[in-house]
């Protein structure tokens, strides 16, 4: 017997489900989310944030060990078991918040593990309840590198419950997760590999782009093997071993997998099992959301979008007003802007295609005094439609790309004229100065 009737349950409690739920419960919609473990999902409780955190502390580090080469001030290792407890402390009183933020939308909460019984019910142990439509946020998890051994990798899951950081580490995937890894980690003071199976790493980002941050991960001590594989891992007292297609042999406190993720439609019964899947193994959806048995949507990492928090957050607020208001759009996937928190960040949106790539322009003043190599940060790609001169893409890895990118989305979202740049005068001296004033310059 159902114990209640919603009009909308939605299953999972990460950033596109709660993005949902709370924008429904405002809007007036009888919504249940059902969570099995934390409220925050793979973003606040074992990815973005926690990641972060420590990607924040290692560029502190860097900062101070410049200055001590220059002998202007002395480097101290971070304490990594202080900073954990700190950031673990901080990021409870973010799942706090989620309870009251629920609460204050009227939204219905319940813990368990859920199960699809059919388009209009839902099991969570002994209840059932009934609603209208159902929404799956069920996030993905880290996938599992199928090797002999593999009982002896660690994932990214691990790698943010270290209570200790390890000296040496290895990290398979050269990815967006095991770049920032590996960057973060050398940073801390860690002695980091990093084993890819492609030519470079990075490989969804524009090439030029990729082959700078490559650069500079070897430049800050970073061991690189390209187009390696892994062949077997076994563990060997306390330290684990991992054995390359070449034959060579890799010995490290950990070795972390950093090779994909898969989505989270395992254990919500027969009728999600029986959905159409896309290549990535993430649910096929309509323009509505709306998976292959109707009734039944999918937003966040378990639908075939872009697995990317921003992507889950914006997802989950268009399918709220599509249900419960007065209709909304999605989002253009194009004019997405995407971040590797690597030292310095790299970042990109739109098409860069072949456009120009500029190096170690301009830092700002004090780097030329506190930091060694001061003039191997900087990198930028500006790409403009050669009928129009609209601007189409840009790439940046420069301090605050982050922040740099999202206005170049911005202008390509408004067709900008690429001069749109030089329309503002920027502050001086910043590597924005720079990379505005670039579309002065003829190629």
């Amino acid at each position: 017997m159902a114990e209640s009737k919603f009009e909308t349950i939605v299953i999972g409690g990460g950033s596109a489900g709660l993005a949902f739920a709370t924008t429904a419960g405002r809007i007036g919609g009888r919504v249940l989310l059902v969570e099995r473990a934390q409220l925050g999902g793979t973003c606040v409780n074992r990815g973005c944030v926690p990641k972060k955190i420590l990607w924040a502390a290692g560029n502190l580090a860097n900062s101070v060990k410049d200055a001590a080469a220059q002998k202007i001030m002395q480097a101290n290792p971070v304490d990594f078991e202080t900073l954990v407890k700190e950031r673990d402390s901080h990021i409870a009183g973010i799942r706090a918040s989620y309870v009251d933020t629920l609460k204050d939308a009227g939204v219905r909460t319940e813990s368990g593990q859920a199960v699809i019984v059919d388009a209009k019910t839902v099991e969570v142990g002994q209840k059932t309840f009934k609603a209208d439509q159902i929404v799956l946020a069920t996030g993905g998890r880290p996938a599992v590198l199928e090797i002999e051994g593999s009982e002896f990798l660690q994932d990214s899951d691990d790698v943010l419950s270290w209570a200790r950081r390890p000296d040496r580490i290895v990290i398979v995937g050269g990815g967006y997760i095991g770049c920032e890894f590996a960057a973060i980690f050398a940073a801390l003071g860690s002695t980091v590999s990093l084993i890819h199976d492609g030519p470079h790493i990075l490989d969804a980002y524009p090439k030029d782009l990729a082959l700078h941050v490559q650069e500079r991960l070897r430049n800050t001590g970073i061991d690189l093997y390209l187009n390696y594989g892994v062949r077997t891992v076994r563990k060997e007292a306390d330290r684990t071993c991992c054995t390359l297609q070449s034959g060579e042999t890799k010995m490290a406190d950990a070795i972390v997998a950093a090779t994909g993720r898969v989505p989270n439609i395992d254990d919500l019964g027969v009728l999600v099992a029986q959905l159409d899947t896309a290549d990535s193994g993430a649910l096929k959806v309509t323009k509505e959301f709306e998976t292959s048995c109707p009734g039944i949507y999918a937003i966040g990492d378990v639908a075939d979008r872009l697995p990317l928090t921003p992507v889950a957050s914006a997802d989950g607020t268009v399918l709220a007003h599509k249900l419960h208001g007065n209709g909304a759009s999605a989002i253009d996937l194009d004019l997405v802007a995407t971040t590797t928190f690597v030292y310095p960040p790299a970042a990109h949106v739109g098409t860069v295609g072949h456009a120009p790539a500029r190096e170690g322009c301009v830092t700002p003043l004090e780097k030329n005094v506190m930091a060694s190599n001061p003039a191997a940060s900087d990198f930028y790609q500006i790409c403009a439609d050669e009928s129009s001169n609209a601007l189409i893409g840009a790439a940046i890895a420069a301090r605050g790309a982050e922040d740099i990118i999202a206005m170049a989305g911005a202008l390509i979202a408004a067709k900008a004229k690429v001069d749109a740049f030089t329309a503002a005068t920027p502050v001086h001296p910043s590597f924005a100065e720079e990379f505005f004033s670039d579309t002065r310059k003829d190629d």
